[in-house]
């Protein structure tokens, strides 16, 4: 049935193809754990050493329960069948993420919840492929940006993990630190708060340039490890993806993982803070005061806010129209970290219909950024 298919994989330093193959098919539990102990015990007696130097084998697939696939049951799910609904990517995925030293489980619902996964890191490559679309050359690294410098110093440290694992095949392991860092700081941060840089400053700004970058940058080095698994997807990408993310490869099987740069840029104090504005935020917006945080500016003199943070990325890290020092006109939140208070105040400017951001001197018109931008144009 088909939970009873196991493969071990054997390597051994002093091989003899005529007494142990190298790899073997074997079929059900009895035979699998049967051969595995018949073979060390022979060759532990004849020869005072085990036959292989290593054995990697999964257990059985199983429903949601735990329960063994049975026709009698009606819990029987074929990969055919996920395949033709779900699409092979999403059972290769699966297959990634699932934790093979013990019982592998399957149903609709996780099969629902790998699709999801599997969206978002679809959607976020899709993202990243849009906005270095125009991108002809990587702008040097020393002109990167403490959000960009961050975002490197996530990548490099995560993508490090990844490749450990999947060297001692801990797939399980590595899909799901990438999962994460692609929902939560890659995602779920960093390409939520370049967004204004990358859509509205002038095409070829520095800062936007080191945004497109970082994110091909990071790009190349994630393809290379999602590769094995969703090979389709990658193929997509290096068949319709801009030149700047292929390197010398041709096609998905050139693609070799090299290390991101290291850097070392943590924003601690930071995320604290983030952490906190949104939850004031998400009480303003509940009780209706405000759509969205361009309508507020956030009054901090904390040194350690400044010390992480400089410029437009301070602003940019909270997705508000302005960090300052001064008491506004109308207070709507407040909230303290590690010792330092920040104030939520309403933005006294006017809303850029380009950007969104209350920069504008004038009703309807455009903030000093938006218009030097297009004057430019």
């Amino acid at each position: 049935d088909s939970g009873s298919t196991w493969r071990a994989v054997l390597e051994s330093d002093s091989y003899d193809a005529g007494a142990y193959p190298a790899s073997m098919y074997l079929e059900g539990s009895d035979q699998h754990r049967g051969w595995f102990q018949s073979s060390l015990l022979v060759s532990t007696a004849a020869r005072a050493q085990a036959p292989y130097k290593s054995i990697l084998t999964h257990g059985f697939t199983v429903d949601e329960k735990g329960e063994k696939m049975s026709k009698s049951k009606g819990n029987v799910v074929s990969p055919s069948d996920i395949a033709k609904q779900n699409g092979v990517e999403i059972l290769r995925l699966w297959v990634g993420m699932s934790d093979y030293s013990s019982e592998l489980k399957i149903s609709q619902n996780i099969i629902k919840q790998i699709s999801e996964q599997y969206r978002k890191i679809r959607n976020t490559i899709r993202f990243l492929l849009a906005n270095v679309n125009d991108l002809e050359e990587l702008s040097p690294l020393e002109k990167a940006t403490t959000l960009d410098r961050w975002i490197l110093s996530q990548a490099s440290e995560v993508f490090s993990e990844v490749e450990a694992a999947f060297k001692v095949y801990d797939f399980s392991k590595g899909y799901s630190l990438l999962s994460h860092f692609i929902t939560v700081e890659l995602s779920g941060i960093y390409l939520d708060v370049t967004k204004d840089r990358l859509y509205c400053n002038a095409p070829n700004d520095p800062i936007r340039r080191s945004a497109q970058s970082t994110m091909a940058r990071i790009t190349q080095a994630l393809l290379p490890l999602i590769a094995p698994v969703l090979t389709y997807t990658v193929d997509e990408v290096m068949e319709h993806g801009p030149k700047i993310l292929k390197s010398q490869a041709d096609e998905v099987f050139d693609l070799v993982y090299s290390p991101l740069p290291i850097f070392t840029c943590k924003l601690t104090n930071g995320q604290k803070v983030r952490e906190k504005f949104f939850e004031c935020v998400d009480a303003l917006k509940k009780s209706g005061v405000i759509k969205t945080t361009m309508e507020l500016v956030v009054q901090s003199e904390s040194e350690l806010m400044q010390k992480e943070l400089e410029g437009v990325d301070r602003e940019d890290w909270l997705t508000v129209s302005a960090i300052v020092s001064q008491p506004q006109d109308e207070k709507l939140g407040a909230f303290e970290v590690d010792g330092h208070a920040y104030v939520l105040w309403r933005a006294k400017e006017h809303k850029c219909p380009r950007c969104w951001k209350h920069k504008a001197k004038v009703e309807g018109g455009l903030c000093p950024r938006c218009e030097a931008v297009l004057n430019h144009v």
